[in-house]
């Protein structure tokens, strides 16, 4: 399964203690998984659709925990493109009513006219409920990303007004959502690490967090120990770079008055660092008798390097 159906499976499994939380997550349900016509004398049908059946499950366990569903829905399987299916539950136009009034969803207007609208304010007043609330809307639409690969979190929603609905509830959860456009619909998002890990935590998937920290330590890990490699690489070209500057100086010397002409100290370390190009300083410097330190090592190369620069002077003048 991917990091998303682990989640779900974890969320989907919660038992629901509170009324006011069911009816707040059914909501979510509602206006995430589900459409709603209208015929002319019937009244509304409502049909939640969804590619999981155990979220659809879920919906059925809601809808008779708030006692929207007096009658027997109907259950329907329709393939998508052949392959995948989609699994609907179809309410009776008494139910359809019963469960949008129950939501807060539908009301009346001042000219006594029934009116669709966001849940009520009273169906997410309670912090529980808007916890709730965002576990029936990550149900419905949410997607997270495996945790040792990115840190993204995101609910595809219908349109931009319900994007800025669970961007309000969240708000109140502490969590900044972000919200973005995509081909019509409104995509609200989260990409810190510490948000996805307060989210997992606040739909109470105490798994999903343990799994997402572990992600989250190994693609830290990861990126520690990519920076160290590429520093050493970085280190390691300076160094053979470095070396390959003093084997050239080195050889000019050699060729201009020969390496005995040097004091003992420098011969001994010129010809240590010809016979070793890649070695560091401080290898060069345990190899000397008697040892020498990397500063002193340094100051003896130094020393070679103005004396192959001066020999270059001398043969340019000549």
């Amino acid at each position: 399964m991917s990091f998303t159906q682990e989640v779900k499976a974890e969320l989907i499994a919660i038992p629901t203690e509170r009324d006011c939380c069911a009816r707040a997550e059914l909501a979510a349900l509602t206006r995430g998984a589900s459409f709603l016509t209208v015929s002319g004398g019937r009244g509304y049908s409502l049909r939640y659709r969804t590619e999981n059946p155990a979220v659809l499950r879920r919906i059925l366990v809601l809808l008779k925990r708030t006692g929207a569903a007096q009658d027997k829905p109907r259950l329907l399987v329709q393939r998508r493109f052949g392959v995948r299916r989609l699994y609907l539950l179809v309410l009776s136009h008494p139910d359809s009513r019963r469960a949008l009034m129950d939501q807060g969803m539908l009301a009346l207007n001042e000219e006594g006219e029934e009116v669709f609208r966001p849940p009520s304010r009273q169906v997410t007043r309670r912090s529980c409920c808007r916890r709730a609330y965002v576990r029936g809307a990550f149900l419905a639409s949410g997607f997270i990303a495996d945790p040792r690969r990115r840190y993204h979190a995101e609910w595809v929603l219908p349109d931009e007004s319900q994007a800025r609905h669970l961007q309000r509830v969240l708000g109140h959860l502490g969590l900044a959502g972000r919200i973005s456009p995509r081909r019509g619909q409104g995509v609200l998002y989260l990409k810190e690490g510490d948000e996805l890990s307060e989210l997992l935590k606040l739909m109470e998937a105490s798994r999903a967090v343990l799994a997402f920290e572990n992600g989250r330590a190994e693609k830290s890990l990861k990126a520690d120990a990519n920076r160290a490699f590429n520093c050493d690489q970085g280190n390691l070209g300076r160094q053979l770079a470095a070396a390959g500057q003093q084997i050239a100086a080195i050889e000019r010397i050699s060729l201009a008055r020969g390496l005995s002409s040097l004091p003992s100290g420098l011969m001994a370390l010129a010809r240590l660092r010809l016979a070793n190009p890649e070695a560091t300083l401080e290898e060069l410097g345990g190899m000397l008798t008697p040892p020498l330190g990397k500063s002193g090592v340094q100051h003896r190369m130094r020393r070679l390097m103005q004396l192959a620069e001066e020999t270059s002077d001398t043969q340019t003048r000549n």
